[in-house]
């Protein structure tokens, strides 16, 4: 049954404990109100996974501009590949240092049906953004996570 949750959370977390698979350098684990995305050491730096947290704290909490349409059928789903529907586009970035104000380790750019993370170079492997832009073409690209752009009220396609 699909769902909507209107303020659900987002974490980032570098060396955990969590199986990753050999030829990956992160896991994504989706719950009800949750995703917890898991990094291989060495493929991400802690400040960047923290600042990512607060950042989605920020968006999805405190905003609500984004929610999840979760379907309790299919709890890997955010693992399958994407379908290519394209309803939003949503990718990593990244840039180099001077393009960031000292001291930022990234910035969301957002705007109606698009984001963009922008990741200051040297905190993320270009690796990881591959994996990540190709786990956010399914999940907001395919609409398992839908953009409420100006509070709008989230739609399960």
């Amino acid at each position: 049954m699909n769902m909507i949750n209107e303020s659900p959370r987002v974490s980032f977390e570098v060396g955990s404990r969590v199986s990753i698979p050999r030829h990956k350098v992160c896991r994504l684990i989706e719950q009800d109100g949750e995703l917890a995305v898991h990094i291989r050491a060495g493929h991400a730096d802690p400040q960047l996974c923290r600042d990512l947290s607060v950042f989605h704290r920020q968006l999805l909490g405190t905003e609500g501009r984004w929610a999840q349409t979760w379907d309790d059928k299919d709890p890997d789903r955010v693992n399958h590949p994407p379908q290519g529907l394209g309803l939003a586009e949503a990718t990593w970035r990244i840039v180099p240092a001077r393009m960031l104000p000292r001291g930022t380790s990234c910035l969301p750019l957002e705007a109606r049906g698009w984001f963009i993370w922008v990741i200051r170079a040297g905190l993320a492997t270009p690796r990881l953004c591959a994996e990540m832009n190709n786990h956010l073409a399914r999940i907001v690209g395919d609409g398992l996570w839908v953009q409420r752009w100006d509070g709008g009220t989230a739609h399960v396609n």
